[in-house]
This record gives structure tokens, sequence and C-alpha cells, in this order.
């Protein structure tokens, strides 16, 4: 008859090693789940605000860091472009941003204003610029014509005051050719 020890440092150890594995993992799992539960909320208060019901533009604007609160700094995107569109922000463009802003009730102390301050400081992620096209994309979808031309209009206007906000040669007023560039490229995704 052989005698089994009542303690098994081995057998402690392994036991414990396991259950130091799966909690941990389980925590993982856990976090993993928080986590695509709390995108599933934004998505949804954001298609609360905005209108859009496109899954896909949804989940681009929640992975480019929109939140429902923050749509409306959405609209000040392309003209945070343009003013980066030489790899660079004066201070002229940086108040033609501001004043882009302000003329869309974007104050200081909202979350809007917080995050285009990031913006301002340092040149959004790229996929930013793409949220935004799927999210004009969904726009023409949702809005009537006459408010979205109107949208447009407003938006182009934007960036072609930040564009000229810099000056050209001598001070005059004159888009530079990388500005023009990012101006088209969002005037073609307006246009579908």
């Amino acid at each position: 008859m052989t005698s089994v020890s009542p303690f098994d440092p081995f057998n402690e150890r392994r036991k414990s090693l396991e259950e130091a594995f799966f909690k941990e993992r389980d925590q993982q799992l856990l976090n993993k789940l928080r986590s695509e539960f709390e995108a599933f909320e934004e998505k949804n208060k954001i298609a609360h605000v905005s209108g859009i019901m496109d899954p896909q533009v949804l989940k681009d604007l929640v992975e480019a860091g929109v939140r429902a609160e923050t749509m409306l700094a959405m609209r000040l995107v392309p003209v945070v472009e343009v003013a980066w569109s030489d790899g660079s922000l004066s201070p002229e463009e940086r108040a033609a941003v501001l004043n882009a802003a302000a003329s869309l009730d974007i104050h200081p102390g909202t979350a809007p204003y917080e995050m285009l301050s990031r913006w301002l400081q340092e040149r959004p992620d790229p996929r930013l610029a793409a949220a935004w096209k799927e999210y004009v994309k969904e726009l023409a979808r949702v809005l009537p014509a006459g408010s979205l031309a109107e949208l447009k209009r407003q938006t182009l206007d934007r960036c072609r005051r930040v564009a000229e906000a810099a000056g050209g040669f001598l001070g005059i007023g004159t888009i530079s050719r990388s500005e023009q560039a990012k101006i088209d490229e969002f005037t073609k995704a307006w246009n579908g």
C-alpha cells in the first residue's frame, strides 16, 4: 500500500499556476467584452445624435476616436486637414480654424473644443479623414439635398478661409498646391 502525501508541493504549485492562468485569461476576456460593449454603446449614441445608421461608418467613427459628444467637431475635420496639409500649422491657420469652430458654436470647455485642441497640437491620425469621408457619404443618404448642399458650401468655404489665412507669396491670400489638393479631396468626398 502506497501512501499519498497530504501535501505535494509540485501539485500545489501546478494548481496555483493553473488558477493564475485561468484567472488572467478570464480577466482578459472580461476586458475584451467590456471594450466591445463600450464601442457598441458609443456607436448607438453616435447613431442617435447624427442619424447615421451604417454600421461600418459608425465603427470607423468610433475607431477614429469620435464620440457622440464630439460629433460637432467632425464638421471641422476638413478644415483641420487643410491647415495641416503642408505638414505644419501656422498661427494664422490655427486662428482661422478656431474662428471656424466659433462659427459652429464650439467653445473652450466643451468636448468638441478639447478634441479640436488635440488636432491643433498634433496632426490627427489619417483614419479620422477617412472616417469623415464615410460620415459624409452617410449624410448624403439621410439629409435632404438642399441641406447637404449648404453643409458642403459651408465646409468648403471654411477650408478656403483657412487655406488663405497663412497668406501666399508676400502675404497675398493665395492657396498653396497642397492646400488646394486637400480642398479638392474633400470636395470629391462631398460629390460621392
